[in-house]
């Protein structure tokens, strides 16, 4: 039990001080655009390799667009930009598309034998908006619209956008505050959730283009 209790905290160690800094949480590809980027640091004191590519949700590698450098070689304490490229063809047109970013760091070689090395993979989500999208974030979150139902919430976007949701807090019959997880909504779909009967929706927060959360209260 005591080898594995330590691999496991060596994980999440390592996992929570990357030596690879990723400055954004979210990348925002205007389609007007030539392409986006995405700054990284190496904040450690060795020299790290950081190998980038680009997947779909179902871990397909992205051929519509490509990030270059896909690898490279970061100095301690050196700073390096991603960019990304659209190749003009493969992504719709009438509505946002999401791509994964993945960004890997791959240690130096251990000074000292009998040492784990472990390559921390960062995802991040990229979004790219075709020039065609008039319409920004928040306009399409003023026009969700709200179905209540006899155990559920049901939340239409009728909008071209990608909405990440955070949560919803509703007030039920007894005057207790509850938080309820929510997730991403697709452009022109609905999301789900938990509802108690009889409670009152106090807010819901999202996920604006800079990665900070957002509140929409209701009276």
């Amino acid at each position: 039990m005591k080898p594995f209790i330590a691999l496991f905290l060596a994980l999440f160690v390592t996992h929570a001080f990357g030596a690879i800094q990723i400055n954004s949480s979210r990348v925002i590809y205007p389609g007007e655009y030539k392409s986006a980027s995405l700054s990284i640091q190496n904040a450690s004191k060795k020299s790290y390799i950081v190998q980038s590519w680009l997947d779909d949700d179902d871990s397909n590698r992205n051929k519509a667009m490509v990030v270059t450098p896909p690898l490279l070689k970061l100095l301690p304490d050196q700073s390096a930009v991603l960019r990304f490229i659209y190749s003009g063809t493969g992504l719709p047109t009438d509505r946002e598309s999401v791509i994964w970013i993945n960004v890997q760091e791959i240690p130096p070689r251990a000074s000292e034998p009998n040492v784990m090395q472990l390559a921390v993979r960062t995802r991040l989500k990229l979004f790219y908006r075709p020039v065609s999208l008039k319409t920004t974030l928040v306009k399409q979150v003023e026009k969700l619209k709200f179905e209540r139902r006899s155990d559920a919430l049901v939340i239409n976007n009728n909008g071209p956008l990608h909405i990440n949701l955070s949560q919803l807090i509703i007030r039920t019959p007894q005057g207790v505050e509850k938080k309820i997880p929510a997730s991403m909504i697709l452009p022109f779909s609905d999301e789900k959730l938990e509802f108690i009967t009889g409670s009152k929706i106090v807010r819901l927060t999202y996920i604006n283009d800079y990665g900070g959360i957002e509140n929409i209260k209701f009276d």
